[in-house]
């Protein structure tokens, strides 16, 4: 199944660039890299300067889907695990 605004939420959002555009963490505002890893509640985002840091599901995310597609989602609508996240799809 291809990345698309409406099932993205039911994919595993590793190997997909990120934007963090809103956090309760301000630190993390801005914070733009690629998915390397992620967990129920986390996200592991290298930034473009290699540097990992892992970032909790909450505010708002822009993901760049492979077609070139911009889709921004709350982080809490992904806090699950992506296994637990497809059963629901189904």
């Amino acid at each position: 199944m291809r990345h698309t605004p409406q099932n993205i939420f039911y994919h595993n959002l590793v190997g997909l660039r990120v934007k963090v555009l809103e956090h309760p963490d301000e630190s993390l505002k801005g914070l733009e890299g690629l998915v390397v890893n992620e967990s129920k509640n986390f996200l592991w985002i290298m930034d473009n300067e290699g540097k990992i840091r892992m970032v909790e599901k909450l505010g708002y995310f822009e993901f760049l889907l492979p077609s070139g597609k911009r889709v921004v989602i709350s982080g809490s609508s992904v806090r699950k695990r992506p296994e637990e996240r497809l059963k629901k799809f189904r």
